[in-house]
């Protein structure tokens, strides 16, 4: 880049060598001095990672922690209701084996009872299996609209931050660290100074909202005791 710089000032020297060498002298006349030109200052570029300020400030961890709440309430009403399917199973295996070991010496009325029993017991599981997943899914749809909720809440939070890292470092581009390659440089990268800023703000929120919280109320005096009485002569 440089040589090619340096090219281009010799030929356009060379070019005003040989204009003034063809034409006569200029008048000698002074000629006004030229208004000096400003220098084109370039950008100035930041980026910041999102992930990384989720992951790192406290904001982004509490958010995550309401989200880890809910799949740990799917997991485990998932896994309490596949026990209990397991159970009507075993119940149904039960049922099988008993009227196995038992149909010969059973008259047709009572085969055909356990039979129908088994059948009930298979519908019950069945219908209970339905019913399971059709909870689990709506369970599923609540906490996805829980984490989009939450994750507007980040969103609307973190920005101001930015802001105002990005006013304090006079940057004219803010980049997303997800659509930038290769490692950035640290001088780039505000996302430190971001998560610093929220932190400082979320610190400044739990600080106050516990000194606004009422006092507990002291607990009432007990009463002077009554005076003895007095003696009669």
């Amino acid at each position: 880049m440089r040589k090619t710089c340096s090219l281009a000032l010799v030929l356009l020297a060379a070019g005003a060598f040989a204009q003034e060498t063809a034409t006569p002298p200029p008048s000698t006349a002074p000629a006004a001095p030229a208004a000096p030109k400003a220098a084109a200052r370039a950008p100035r570029i930041g980026v910041v990672d999102m992930g990384k300020v989720s992951t790192d400030s406290l904001l982004g961890k509490g958010l995550a922690a309401q989200l880890e709440t809910l799949r740990n309430e799917i997991n485990s009403e998932g896994t309490k209701k596949q026990a209990e399917i397991d159970k009507l199973g075993a119940q149904i295996q039960a049922l099988q084996e008993e009227l196995q070991k038992q149909e010969n010496v059973l008259s047709p009325e009572a085969v055909d009872k356990k039979k129908q029993e088994i059948v009930k017991k298979e519908r019950e599981r069945r219908a209970f299996g339905e019913d399971s997943q059709a909870e689990i899914e709506r369970m599923k749809d609540r906490a996805q609209q829980k984490a989009q909720a939450l994750d507007n809440e980040f969103q609307t939070k973190i920005r101001p931050h930015i802001e105002v890292v990005v006013k304090e470092r006079g940057l004219d581009i803010l980049l997303d660290g997800r659509v930038v390659l290769g490692a950035v440089a640290k001088e780039f990268d505000i996302s430190q100074d971001v998560v610093i800023k929220s932190d400082d703000a979320e610190r400044a929120q739990k600080s106050k909202s516990a000194s606004d919280k009422p006092a507990a109320p002291k607990p009432a005096a007990s009463p002077a005791p009554a005076p003895a009485p007095t003696p009669q002569p």
